[in-house]
């Protein structure tokens, strides 16, 4: 009985946590209200799935249908959190008829349940569910095996996302700030563990080991708790954590295939070595780089050459990411800053904002990379070497 009243506290701290998210995303003043309702949802079914309290004590034992109805929704779960991801990722994103597809396992798994639960009686049901060996019905090792699908296709899906996500920032932002693409990143391996020690109670469910059960049982719900905590830190530290790009956007490797499949294109290989010479030229005369904000579609339009060309000359020819060319310029603007002994007041703080960074730790660390000394020991050592 202890062990039941602790899975119950922990159950219910986990409900009521969520519910207080959901309020605080809900109620937040912001541009992007589907990214908080698609969120919202994702943790109210994900509270349910967690605990499972609101539907054992007040559903099932009046309407054990709905109850039924209410435990499938976690085949609502990660299609949630999938569409959350694309939410926030694009910000052109906006909810469409083909999203609905993701209802599919949730349809099916309710229509695997209707001969079998849905169609009986009261009595029939709760048969059903008494049954001791319920866990060894068709209906049942169809949901479970199903759902287990699901969570597997779709946190390989959402990995896939998130890291195209990432190359998408470094190929068309300047400052790129990937503390976004970490939230993300990290969110869903949290999720994966949480879900792979979910696994792992329900195969001890089925292989009936109860002790293990037990334990699994309370080591997955503080998990829980874990998790949903670990999010309300990020909600409330970070309440507009996320960058969008535009969902056009194309990562580079699939405009080297459209490219390589155009003829026209092939025919101006040539041009290639003059426009790189161009584009060099243009970024030491102007220092388009000094714009902390510049982006390959602002560089494009100042240079009156497509963004498509533009990326392939920067990515492709030049083998570097937007990102990592446009902060080369900025770090040798910086050395140039540094070297000059008129501007040897200056503060690290007021060089790396006049040469186009925003952020201490992304000018130190680029400029790391690209010395192999941290600008405080690059102007230390220029100091020892002078006269």
């Amino acid at each position: 009985m202890e062990l039941i009243t602790f899975n119950n506290f922990i159950s219910l701290i986990v409900v009521f946590v969520s519910w207080i998210l959901v309020i605080f995303l809900l109620s937040a003043k912001t541009k992007n209200k589907v990214n908080n309702i698609l969120l919202s949802l994702f943790l109210l079914v994900n509270a349910q799935d967690s605990s499972g309290i609101f539907a054992s004590y007040f559903i099932y034992p009046t309407h054990p249908g709905w109850g039924m109805f209410l435990n499938s929704t976690v085949f609502l779960k990660l299609p949630l959190l999938y569409l959350y991801f694309q939410s926030v990722i694009y910000s052109d994103f906006k909810l469409q008829k083909k999203h609905l597809l993701h209802l599919i396992p949730f349809l099916l798994n309710f229509i695997v349940f209707i001969p079998g639960y849905y169609s009986l009686d009261f009595n029939a049901k709760w048969e059903f569910l008494e049954n001791v060996n319920r866990n060894k019905s068709f209906e049942i090792r169809y949901s479970y095996i199903s759902i287990h699908i699901q969570i597997i296709v779709y946190i390989v899906m959402s990995y896939s996302l998130v890291n195209k996500y990432k190359t998408l920032l470094l190929e068309n932002f300047s400052n790129t700030n990937l503390l976004n693409y970490n939230w993300l990143f990290n969110l869903i391996t949290i999720f994966a563990i949480e879900t792979f020690l979910a696994t792992l109670k329900n195969i001890f469910l089925f292989a009936e080991t109860s002790k293990s059960y037990t334990y699994s049982l309370r080591i997955t719900g503080v998990f829980a708790l874990f998790f949903i905590s670990w999010i309300v830190l990020k909600a409330l530290h970070n309440p507009e954590i996320f960058r969008g790009v535009n969902s056009n956007l194309q990562l580079v490797r699939y405009l080297v295939i459209e490219e390589m499949q155009d003829p026209s294109e092939t025919d101006h290989k040539t041009k290639e070595i003059d426009e790189i010479v161009n584009l060099k030229k243009y970024m030491i005369e102007k220092e388009p780089f000094l714009n902390d904000s510049l982006t390959i579609n602002d560089l494009s339009n100042q240079m009156n050459i497509p963004v498509k060309k533009l990326s392939l000359l920067i990515n492709r020819s030049l083998n570097q990411h937007f990102f990592d060319f446009i902060n080369s310029y900025r770090i040798k603007k910086a050395m140039e800053i540094l070297k000059d002994p008129s501007k040897k007041s200056l503060t690290i703080l007021e060089i790396l904002y006049e040469v186009g960074f925003n952020s201490k730790s992304s000018f130190n660390t680029a400029f790391k990379n690209y010395t192999h000394l941290t600008p405080t020991e690059y102007r230390k050592k220029l100091l020892k070497s002078a006269p």
